[in-house]
């Protein structure tokens, strides 16, 4: 069902997609929100199995223990039982009780994460279908003046060398350079980002946005801001941006770079 519900997307934003550039841009977007939403499905699918098999193996050992944990606790001692005998029966006791209860942790624990699993997966076909439906950002304005250092998707980390996911863009700028809205929209969050200094989130309808690494902030929560109007000023060098999709919780991260509008001068 998921997959032909982003099948019908894929092919309907093709469709517009050969009328007009922003019809193009439309699709790529939609593809690109397809392709994550199909992946994180794949993951909570394979994990979901996995867990689920490893819940099965636990109650099947747990029923095991639990019967000779029975058989332990209901032998009797003999009356003429030396110390040393009663002191190794209760050892036994004690154990048998310690697996126990560990083994209806475990099982426990193993239940939650079923429960939670089932439950991202539904709200990841709820997503899906809400797909077809969400009207995707157009063209948004650069939100400073200033190069492109850092992009959307993987990066290796300059020390660690360990491959990292990057979910925005990072400008390099000028000391102080103003930073404004992508969009007409309303400010949310106004305030520290951990991680990014402080930044504004802007909630633009169906997506929203994040620009982050600011030193100071001109507007506060719940005032409407339009494009291209100052929101702030680069806390040192860089800026960061990040375009999310309101589908689920938190949102569908996506590239903004094919979204932005050429830097001024530049005449694509």
């Amino acid at each position: 069902m998921w997959r032909a519900s982003l099948a019908l997307c894929a092919l309907v934003s093709v469709a517009f997609a050969e009328e007009d550039p922003a019809a193009a841009r439309d699709a790529a977007l939609r593809g690109q929100v397809s392709a994550q939403l199909a992946a994180e499905l794949d993951v909570i699918s394979r994990t979901l199995e996995t867990v689920t098999t490893k819940l099965t193996q636990t109650e099947a050992m747990r029923t095991h223990r639990l019967r000779a944990a029975y058989r332990v606790l209901r032998t009797p001692l003999r009356a003429s039982a030396s110390d040393a005998d009663r002191m190794a029966a209760a050892r036994r006791r004690a154990g048998a009780r310690y697996l126990a209860e560990r083994d209806l942790g475990e099982r426990d624990l193993l239940s939650d994460e079923v429960a939670k699993l089932r439950a991202a997966y539904e709200r990841t076909l709820v997503a899906i279908g809400q797909l077809p439906a969400l009207a995707m950002p157009g063209l948004l304005a650069r939100p400073v003046d200033g190069s492109l250092v850092r992009r959307f998707g993987t990066l290796v980390h300059d020390r660690s060398r360990a491959e990292l996911s990057r979910r925005g863009l990072d400008f390099h700028v000028e000391p102080q350079a103003s930073v404004v809205a992508p969009a007409d929209g309303t400010v949310r969050y106004a305030g520290p980002i951990r991680g990014l200094d402080r930044g504004v989130i802007i909630d633009h309808g169906d997506y929203f946005t994040v620009l982050a690494k600011l030193g100071d902030v001109a507007v506060p929560a719940g005032a409407p801001v339009h494009r291209g109007e100052a929101i702030g000023r680069a806390h040192a060098r860089r800026v960061y941006m990040e375009l999310r999709v309101r589908l689920g919780p938190g949102g569908v991260p996506v590239d903004p770079e094919p979204l932005l509008e050429p830097p001024a001068g530049d005449s694509r």
